[in-house]
């Protein structure tokens, strides 16, 4: 018999084992100097669009260089807090 992730105690976004980590945290109230992963990105229809044309989508790793600044996709963007209030980050391992 097959057990959910969550009857194997994994976090059901990152499908590794249940932690305080694994609390979903605003891009915008994130620890600078860190990297992550995009959770997800919460918004209407054309601000997904957008934030999905700077390459930023679940899976995505970042490094917060500082408030509103990101290194993703080998570039830096800087996002603003209506962007980055809508996308949801977790530590990256």
């Amino acid at each position: 018999m097959m057990l959910s992730p969550a009857e194997n105690n994994l976090c059901t976004r990152c499908d590794r084992p249940s932690s305080p980590e694994c609390v979903l945290t605003p891009l915008c109230q994130a620890e600078s100097g860190k990297k992550f992963k995009v959770a997800c990105v919460q918004g209407e229809r054309g601000l997904c669009a957008r934030i999905a044309a700077l390459g930023i989508h679940p899976g995505v790793e970042m490094h917060l260089l500082c408030r509103g600044c990101v290194r993703v996709n080998g570039g830096v963007l800087s996002l603003g807090k209506d962007i980055s209030d809508k996308i949801f980050v977790i530590p990256s391992g």
